[in-house]
């Protein structure tokens, strides 16, 4: 099973941590990365701390 933060990561709303980018995160330690939903193809930055939980911006209503 993979971790988060590991590229290839699919959480339970059906978003996908495609990679970890060189740009810090705005929670304490932590890095953006980017994500896909796989039910529309939209690519958006969230905080590693929030991949497990994240929804998508654009179908799902989460946050930006």
């Amino acid at each position: 099973m993979k971790k988060t933060t590991e590229s290839g990561f699919i959480n339970r709303n059906n978003q996908m941590n495609l990679e970890r980018t060189d740009e810090p995160g705005t929670d304490h330690m932590q890095w953006f990365y980017w994500m896909e939903c796989r039910n529309c193809n939209y690519k958006y930055k969230s905080n590693g701390s929030d991949i497990w939980q994240r929804k998508c911006p654009n179908c799902q209503g989460g946050r930006p």
